[in-house]
């Protein structure tokens, strides 16, 4: 059965809505098997291949992304007041009911990947998910070294033992941390706990998955076996 073009852009997650579909197509940045059109009444078919600025989409059955979180925007889907912003607010209206694994506080930026898929959400959110993330940090003040080495060693904290598998120190007070352990705010409440404030949090990777290319706001389609 064939489909009008702006309902199909609204189901690949290409537009957040029919309206702002309908205003890509008459600016001419839809295309249909590489040819631009502007027709709003234009059907397609299931074997179309449908872009929008040469960026093409997924069915809402088969959504996986990668995501860079801005700061100020906290990954959830309910907001806890009524001035709050959610990362909802910023991706397309299709991707309303997508799962999220890698969540970041507000404060933080980043790397966050979206699925329809609840068996990888698991995979990925559980602690036997061997993928490494990795995070530049910047803090207030230098990193002593025998900070360093209790950072690798293991911080005491209220849920455990947070372990950081690498430190890397870039400048004195800018640091890339790679970890495997996911708990809450677990980098941040970590560099507390040894005396320091941290100003900027930034994930820049999930296992192969990289923000590399990625702007605050950006999203792009990826696919399961990319990650695992």
């Amino acid at each position: 059965m064939n489909t009008r073009i702006n309902k199909r852009l609204v189901e690949l997650g290409l537009a957040p809505s029919r309206r702002k579909a309908d205003e890509l197509i008459e600016t001419g940045r839809v295309s249909i098997n590489s040819i631009t059109i502007t027709d709003m009444a234009t059907k397609v078919s299931a074997e179309d291949v449908i872009e929008v600025d040469g960026r093409g989409g997924q069915t809402r059955d088969n959504i996986t992304v990668a995501f860079y979180k801005p700061v100020g925007y906290v990954s959830s889907h309910a907001r806890q007041t009524s001035n709050q912003r959610t990362i909802f607010d910023i991706l397309p209206a299709a991707f309303a009911t997508l799962k999220v694994a890698g969540r970041l506080d507000k404060d933080s930026q980043g790397l966050m990947i979206l699925s329809s898929d609840g068996g990888l959400i698991h995979t990925l959110s559980h602690p036997s998910f061997i993928k490494p993330k990795v995070y530049l940090v910047t803090l207030d003040k230098p990193l002593h070294r025998s900070d360093e080495d209790a950072l690798k060693t293991g911080v005491r904290l209220r849920d455990g033992l947070s372990k950081f598998d690498k430190v890397t120190v870039i400048r004195p007070n800018h640091l890339r941390i790679t970890l495997h352990q996911g708990k809450n705010r677990q980098i941040r409440r970590s560099f507390e706990a040894l005396g320091y404030d941290v100003k900027v949090l930034e994930r820049t990777a999930i296992g192969n998955i990289t923000s590399r290319g990625l702007k605050p706001g950006v999203h792009v389609f990826i696919q399961p076996e990319d990650i695992l």
